[in-house]
């Protein structure tokens, strides 16, 4: 049963999870349900008597599901799974599968990823040329609108179908600048004008994807579709995990930073399968937890 707090990001990497685990148990039903209310989450928590659910794992991303995490598991003797460093002792759950970029040594009760998980499958075959996905303002790059055009321009140039699409945190003027530029062969895709499916849809069908670094969730979105992922260049700002995580792929060989590509490296796919969420899901039914 996956505990949802109504954030996209947040449902997305449990689905990912619940996704995968059913691919393994394709006899297993998967529900949602909306995290608790605090006061309601702490009345079950302690005085349990709601109705069973029948739940044989509960699985939680974001701040506001840990209340009801931990009085559902109460409630239904079945065991909590928290998917980020948690803001309660992590004894209050069973298991918390966290970003390796968030630090800290793995354990029994603490696993680690390599980035989020996430609902993307690799696609039985591609038919988009490549993708171009831009985030906006963050605390962990420093924005700079013109050395984005400048990288995007480049990387179109004499080249034909791709695809731009912007993210709720893109500027507005970013949108505006780009258009004046008129680069031949690109297609923009505003955001606002999208379902939450279309990017879920739109990697697998891609043969590269490049990516602006401030975007962590798309770079590890594409990598689990199996694109060619390239990563713009922006200023990492100090002290940022999430900057030093996309550092690390680019090290590895996973991704491409633009820089790089001016060296004459180009982006490749992954050699093996980059699918968290399948890795995860086989570690717990390998540990009987269904």
């Amino acid at each position: 049963m996956v505990i949802s707090d109504g954030k996209a990001g947040h449902l997305n990497q449990s689905l990912g999870l619940a996704e995968a685990l059913l691919r393994l148990h394709p006899s297993l039903q998967l529900k949602e349900l909306p995290a608790l209310p605090r006061g309601e989450a702490l009345r079950e928590l302690l005085w349990p008597g709601g109705p069973r659910l029948r739940a044989r794992l509960l699985i939680g991303a974001g701040h506001g599901t840990h209340l009801s995490l931990i009085a559902l598991r109460r409630r239904e003797a079945c065991p909590a799974v928290v998917l980020m460093k948690p803001s309660l002792p992590r004894a209050c759950f069973d298991l918390c599968i966290e970003p390796r970029h968030d630090g800290g040594e793995a354990t029994m009760r603490r696993w680690l990823t390599d980035g989020p998980m996430n609902r993307v499958q690799p696609g039985a075959s591609r038919d988009r040329s490549g993708l171009i996905l831009i985030g906006g303002p963050s605390s962990h790059f420093s924005w700079d609108q013109d050395a984005l055009l400048d990288q995007i321009t480049a990387l179109c140039d004499g080249e034909t179908g791709w695809c731009l699409s912007t993210s709720r945190r893109t500027p507005r003027a970013f949108l505006d600048a780009l258009r004046a530029r008129n680069i031949t062969g690109l297609e923009l895709v505003d955001c606002d004008t999208l379902d939450g499916s279309w990017l879920q849809e739109q990697l697998p069908r891609a043969e590269r994807c490049w990516v602006s670094p401030d975007s962590v969730s798309m770079v590890y979105e594409a990598l689990t579709a199996g694109c060619a992922v390239g990563v713009f260049d922006l200023e990492a700002k100090s002290g940022s995990r999430v900057a030093s995580s996309v550092a690390d792929l680019d090290r590895r060989g996973l991704v491409t930073s633009f820089s790089r590509c001016l060296d004459g490296a180009r982006p490749e796919p992954p050699e093996r399968p980059f699918a968290e969420a399948d890795r995860i899901a086989a570690a717990l039914v390998e540990h009987g937890w269904l």
